[in-house]
C-alpha cells in the first residue's frame, strides 16, 4: 500500500520527474538487486529506504523483506514510485514524502535502513545519518551507497562544480573518509566497505538531468579542461565525440550495537 499524495504537483514537475525515472542509469534493476544482497536482508525484515527518488533501490527490497517504507522529500518522485509500485503490484511497500532529517518514525523501528545514490542531494549529512540511526533498531544494519569525492581537496571541489552544473539538486558529494567519521559520529560500526569503479559515458551521464544546453556545453568544457591534469579525479578520456570518465562508487554496511 502506498500513502496518498495531494494531486497538486505541477505537470511539468511530474513530467521531468517521470522522465528522470525512465532513464537507464536510475533503473538499473540488476545493481538495485546486488546493493539489497549486500545489506544482508531477510524475508523477515522490516526496512527503511531513505532518499528513495523513484524508488527501485525500495522495490528491490521489497522482493526479499518482509515491509518495506522508502521516504523522500520531493512529491513528484514519490508520484513516480508510487505508479511504479502499483504497476509491480508490490503490496509489501509504504512511500511517504518526508524529511530525510527528520523521520516521521518512532526509534529503534526497523532492522534494515538504507540509502542509495541520495546522500549527496542532502543538505544536512549529519542530521541525516544521526536519524537513520535513530530509527534503526539495535543489532540492526545501515547501508549505504553513493559516488565519493576524491580525498584531495581541489579534486572534490572540482568533481562538485561538474555535479552542481548537471544537477541543481545536487549538494555534495562526500569523502570515503567523511562518510566513515559520520557512522562513528551516530554510534555505528563499520563492518564493511566496497568500493568500485563505474564507468560513465559524457552524453548519456548527461542525460539523466538533461541541463540547458549552455550548461552542458560549459560541463563539456570544464571536463575537457581537467584531462590532462585530471583535476576532478574522474580519469576522463576522450572517445571520438565524447568522454568517458570514472566515478567511485562506496557500499558500505554498518552495524548499531546492541
Amino acid at each position: 500500500m502506498t500513502e496518498e499524495l495531494p494531486g497538486d504537483i505541477p505537470a511539468w514537475l511530474r513530467a521531468r520527474a517521470e522522465a528522470y525515472a525512465r532513464h537507464p542509469l536510475v533503473r538499473r534493476p540488476l545493481l538495485r538487486s546486488r546493493f539489497a544482497r549486500f545489506s544482508g536482508v531477510q524475508p523477515d525484515h522490516t526496512v527503511l529506504d531513505v532518499g528513495t527518488g523513484p524508488g527501485y533501490s525500495a522495490f528491490a527490497f521489497a522482493r526479499r523483506s518482509k515491509q518495506v517504507t522508502a521516504v523522500d522529500w520531493r512529491a513528484e518522485l514519490i508520484a513516480a514510485a508510487r505508479r511504479e509500485a502499483r504497476i509491480r503490484r508490490l503490496r509489501n511497500i509504504t512511500l511517504v514524502e518526508a524529511e530525510p532529517a527528520r523521520l516521521p518514525f518512532p526509534s529503534n523501528e526497523f532492522d534494515i535502513v538504507c540509502s542509495a545514490a541520495a546522500f549527496h542531494h542532502f543538505r544536512q549529512p549529519p542530521l541525516v545519518m544521526a536519524e537513520m540511526a535513530r530509527v534503526c533498531r539495535p543489532g540492526g544494519t545501515i547501508a549505504l551507497e553513493d559516488v565519493i569525492a576524491s580525498e584531495q581537496d581541489i579534486r572534490a571541489r572540482y568533481h562538485n562544480r561538474l555535479e552542481r552544473l548537471r544537477d541543481r539538486s545536487h549538494e555534495r558529494l562526500l569523502k570515503l573518509s567523511e562518510l566513515v567519521a559520520l557512522f562513528g559520529s551516530a554510534g555505528l560500526t563499520v563492518k564493511r566497505v566496497e568500493v568500485n569503479d563505474s564507468i560513465r559515458e559524457f552524453n548519456e551521464w548527461l542525460g539523466v538531468t538533461r541541463p540547458p544546453l549552455r550548461r552542458g556545453e560549459l560541463i563539456r568544457h570544464l571536463l575537457q579542461g581537467s584531462v590532462e591534469q585530471d583535476l576532478a579525479g574522474l580519469e576522463p578520456e576522450a572517445e571520438d565525440d565524447t568522454f568517458l570518465f570514472v566515478q567511485k562508487v562506496a557500499w558500505i554496511l554498518v552495524h548499531k550495537p546492541a
